[in-house]
């Protein structure tokens, strides 16, 4: 499985780190409107929730922050990541955490059983996003949720603009530059309109979507039932 890490030339610690510094950026109060706003009142009272490609497990916290009676689940494919999730305190009971290859295993949940599927910028990453599509769309229920948030085109100026005003990077300018460049194609791969095209062909409906920072959508997608 392609990861952030094969991109980007960074050891797992290293961007174990830079996620949790990135975070509260990356979810922050327009993000958690929307989801309230959105999401939440399409739940059920006691909603299976899965993140695929968890990371550190920190939106994982912050949902057990909001929807205590929520069962949680998250899987990432680097160890660093999961045992970093292991080591937080949740609001309510603790996920279920484990390392697990969604291009080449299948998530361990039945069928229509899961309420709620977030995956944040993960699916650009990888080569094959149909397959990976397809075995979320298995375990959603009939009434359940794909939050979808991942990265969106922008030019090659913007781009390098987005990282050097918003994401902060304390490279040099030319070290900046370098790796915007190498990164550029990763991040920039689908339009909004593939990605909707994406999820029409494996089934799903969009609810709803938003743009809440110029690099990133997110879709709201339910099944279709048509």
């Amino acid at each position: 499985m392609p990861t952030h890490q094969s991109l980007t030339g960074a050891t797992d610690e290293e961007l174990l780190q830079r996620m949790i510094v990135t975070h509260a950026d990356r979810f922050g109060d327009e993000y958690w409107a929307f989801f309230s706003g959105r999401v939440s009142p399409l739940l059920p009272p006691h909603p299976v929730i899965i993140d695929v490609g968890c990371g550190p497990g920190l939106l994982l916290h912050d949902l057990s922050e909001r929807l205590r009676s929520a069962t949680l689940h998250g899987y990432d494919v680097t160890p660093a990541m999961i045992a970093h999730a292991r080591q937080l305190r949740y609001g309510g009971v603790n996920p279920t955490l484990a390392i697990l290859d969604i291009t080449t295993q299948p998530l361990p949940l039945d069928n229509g059983s899961v309420d709620l599927v977030s995956m944040s910028s993960v699916l650009h990453v990888l080569d094959e996003p149909l397959p990976v599509l397809a075995e979320i769309r298995r375990v959603l229920a009939p009434r359940g949720i794909f939050l979808l948030n991942d990265w969106v085109r922008q030019s090659l100026a913007a781009y390098l603009a987005f990282r050097r005003e918003t994401m902060g990077e304390n490279e040099t300018e030319a070290d900046c530059l370098r790796r915007g460049y190498r990164l550029f194609p990763a991040h920039n791969k689908y339009t909004t309109e593939d990605w909707r095209w994406l999820l029409g062909q494996t089934g799903f409906a969009i609810r709803d979507e938003t743009q809440l920072r110029d690099s990133h959508r997110i879709f709201v997608a339910i099944p279709d039932r048509r």
